[in-house]
This record gives C-alpha cells, sequence and structure tokens, in this order.
C-alpha cells in the first residue's frame, strides 16, 4: 500500500468507515480542510440539501459546499443522527431523520443494534493530530522576489553592528511610507503540499510590497534609515529567507493585516468630473471614468484570475502530464 502523491489525507478509507453507535447509521471519517475529522453521510442529491448543510470531498478531504459540476453532496452525520434532538429542520433534512429513525427502531426490535446508554450530542472523532501555533512571519515582495521576514514586517531589526561593544542596533527597518499590503498569486508549486497550499489559501496571499528599488535595498540589507549608507561589519547576517510554497506555505496570510494605515494626507484624492468605477479586487485601486457592470475586473486583475483558474483546473484534471 502506499499514499498518491496528490492525495492530502493520509486517513486510510479501510481506518475510516464505522457505524454510529447511537443509531447504528454508517458512517465515513474524512480529514476536514481546518485539520480537524468530520463524520459525513454517503452522497445525495444536492438539489434537496439546504446550503448549510452541504459538504464534498476532494482528494480525501472534506469542504464545506457542494462543486458546481456535481449534483450530489454529503451531509455531516450530527445533522441527521436520530439519536440526537433536532429543531427547526428543513423538511428535506427531516424526512431523513426520520428514516433513519425507522431504521434505527427496526434494527433495535430484531435485536441487530443496541445503542449507547448515554445521548450524544456528537459522536466522538478519532484522535486527530494537534496543529501547534504558528508564529506570524510576514512576507517582503519586490515585483517577483518574495522574502520571507523572521517574524511580522514591523519586527525586523537591524543587523548593523555600533558602538564600541559591538552591540545590535536596535532600530527597527520597518518604515511604512516606503510599501503597502498587496494581494498576489501564491507561487505555483508541484506535489501534494503545493496542493494543499493552493486549496487552503485560494490561490491567493496579501504580502508587504516595496515598488522603489532604492527603499528595497535597504530592506534585503535589513538596515534601518540611520544606517543605510553606513558601511560597518554586521552584527549577523540577514534574516530573510526566500520564500518558498511547499516550504512556507503555513506562514501564509489570506487576510489583510490591519493597523498599518497610512495618514489620510499621504492618500491625495483626484475629483474628477466624472463617476469612478472602481475594480472588484481586493486590494485592487485601479478605476475607469467609464460605466462598468457590477463585479467589473479591470485588465490585471481579470489576466490574474484568468492564472489562478489555469492553476486549479491544473490540480482538477487527472490527466495532467
Amino acid at each position: 500500500m502506499r499514499l498518491h502523491r496528490d492525495n492530502q489525507s493520509k486517513l486510510l478509507r479501510s481506518e475510516a468507515v464505522a457505524r454510529c453507535k447511537y443509531c447504528g447509521t454508517p458512517i465515513e471519517w474524512f480529514d476536514r480542510h481546518d485539520s480537524g475529522r468530520i463524520p459525513l453521510t454517503p452522497e445525495l442529491p444536492a438539489r434537496r440539501v439546504p446550503d448549510r448543510f452541504r459538504w464534498h470531498v476532494n482528494v480525501g478531504v472534506a469542504y464545506r459546499g457542494a462543486p458546481a459540476d456535481s449534483g450530489y453532496c454529503r451531509i455531516p452525520h450530527t445533522a441527521v443522527c436520530p439519536a440526537v434532538e433536532h429543531t427547526g429542520l428543513p423538511p428535506d433534512i427531516d424526512s431523513i431523520v426520520q428514516m433513519l429513525a425507522v431504521r434505527m427502531r427496526s434494527r433495535i426490535e430484531k435485536g441487530e443494534f443496541a445503542p449507547a446508554l448515554v445521548e450524544p450530542k456528537e459522536p466522538a472523532a478519532p484522535a486527530a493530530v494537534k496543529v501547534p501555533e504558528v508564529p506570524v512571519r510576514h512576507v517582503l515582495r519586490h515585483h517577483t522576489d518574495l522574502q520571507l521576514a523572521p517574524g511580522a514586517i514591523e519586527e525586523a531589526r537591524c543587523i548593523v553592528t555600533e558602538g564600541p561593544a559591538g552591540e545590535r542596533c536596535p532600530n527597527m527597518i520597518f518604515d511604512l511610507g516606503e510599501g503597502c499590503w498587496e494581494r498576489v498569486d501564491v507561487p505555483y508549486a508541484a506535489g501534494r503540499a503545493g496542493q494543499m497550499v493552493l486549496n487552503s489559501s485560494g490561490g491567493l496571499m496579501w504580502v508587504w510590497s516595496v515598488p522603489e528599488f532604492m527603499h528595497v535595498r535597504r530592506w534585503w540589507k535589513q538596515c534601518c534609515p540611520a544606517h543605510e549608507d553606513v558601511v560597518v561589519a554586521d552584527h549577523t547576517g540577514t534574516e530573510w529567507v526566500p520564500f518558498e510554497t511547499w516550504r512556507h506555505g503555513e506562514y501564509i496570510v489570506t487576510e489583510q493585516p490591519t493597523g498599518y494605515e497610512r495618514p489620510a494626507e499621504e492618500f491625495p484624492i483626484h475629483e474628477g468630473p466624472r463617476e469612478l468605477w472602481r475594480c472588484a479586487e481586493p486590494g485592487c485601486f485601479n478605476s475607469s471614468v467609464h460605466a462598468r457592470p457590477e463585479g467589473w475586473l479591470c485588465w490585471k486583475c481579470a489576466r490574474a484570475r484568468e492564472r489562478r483558474t489555469r492553476t486549479h483546473r491544473r490540480w482538477q484534471n487527472p490527466a495532467r502530464p
């Protein structure tokens, strides 16, 4: 036996198929997208299942919702277990609960099943691996170059040696006016690890972008503004690490960090004679003076979305090279 390189889950199917000890219904355990585990029912027609109950399985991992190209989905067993008291269920889901309740009573009367004595709130899942808390490490970007910081971007400390004792400079290299947060594509990485990062992040990540080369040169040297031009031995080597998707995927930031807003006077707004239509992509400030439909994307964001779609399609196509 072996695990395929594209598989995300290490849970063997032979160990994941079981019966609920409270109602006797067959269930399947799956690894969740958020590192937990969940018991799911067999596939059902998605048209009969409300959106909040829908789950689907992709490459051995359970995700919320149902894929657009499939008419089937799964339901968490806890939502339809007849041994649990339910209130306010939709009619289609309630009919499933009633059907399973009839099967449970029939098996009990025939002596084929003996339910557990204590009514559960949720069946106990197999022991899941505890995920350690990941420290914050931001990514610095200049054009296509990505560097992983030793911590939060504002905590990067100058590495220049100063004073007769040869102590490290206590100043930080961060300057709010030299960069901004941008949402960029996650670099493509082949293999299972790259696929997992792509699925968990949606193919996008927030990075601290420094557009001007003269500014980023100081960041790369990891020097504060006071030591930008000082030629002196470094107290230690630079702490930047080249960002690699499969190795540093846990540090990807999917939500824009807050608290980095510039003062209002640093963003002059041109009040033109006509209304501006803004690009719908978060973090993009491009606009058009011509009327655009809702959800309009500028040429740059439209090309980036098309590129992400092609990347996702490579994972969904089993016949890819």
